[in-house]
């Protein structure tokens, strides 16, 4: 009977090393992925909040000076488009009302002043430059945040030598050759 309950412990003892050997295995395999995702998440993150951060943590260096110089030039756009704007309405302003102390300020290229007309017209034209510099600013934070999570994503990618890449000619017509080779033993 001894004998029995020692086999049984020892069994148990086994199933339960064994168990968690196995828990262990799949914890490093969930980790490894959750690491990934984390890293994709935070460099996302980075670049959400300063533009460039991600291509830097994504060690895409000369990207950021692109990035910067765009986003440097919609924010000098919006800026000069807005001030024109405000230029042109506050003259409009001063044309209308009935205050004879304000006089406008704005000439065209003879030395006339601007119509009210000119004024309104002048006025929306630099609204709308200003609000397609904004649009402009909108869409290089998207896209620099999208270029930092996909570059994020795409730096785990087996570019081993499985994958290969050539142009040719086949018949005359030009071809492009993809291969992607499996290997049954890795991991």
């Amino acid at each position: 009977m001894f004998l029995l309950r020692v086999i049984l412990a020892l069994l148990t003892l086994s199933f339960t090393l064994a168990a968690q050997a196995q828990r262990t295995v799949e914890k490093v395999a969930l980790a490894a992925q959750d690491s990934s995702s984390l890293q994709v998440k935070r460099t996302t993150l980075w670049a959400a909040c300063l533009p460039g951060s991600g291509q830097i943590l994504n060690r895409q260096f000369w990207k950021v000076p692109v990035i910067w110089g765009g986003m440097g030039y919609a924010t000098w756009a919006t800026v000069v488009n807005a001030r024109e704007m405000r230029a042109n309405i506050d003259d409009l302003i001063a044309l209308t009302d009935d205050d004879p102390n304000t006089e406008p300020v704005l000439v065209d290229a003879n030395g006339n002043f601007y119509s009210a007309a000119q004024l309104e017209s002048r006025a929306m034209f630099y609204r709308r430059n200003r609000d397609l510099s904004i649009i402009s600013l909108l869409l290089a934070h998207g896209l620099q945040v999208l270029d930092a999570n996909t570059g994020a994503m795409l730096r785990n990618l087996d570019t081993s030598e499985s994958l290969s890449f050539r142009g040719g000619a086949m018949w005359g017509v030009p071809t492009i050759h993809v291969t992607w080779n499996f290997n049954r033993h890795d991991p």
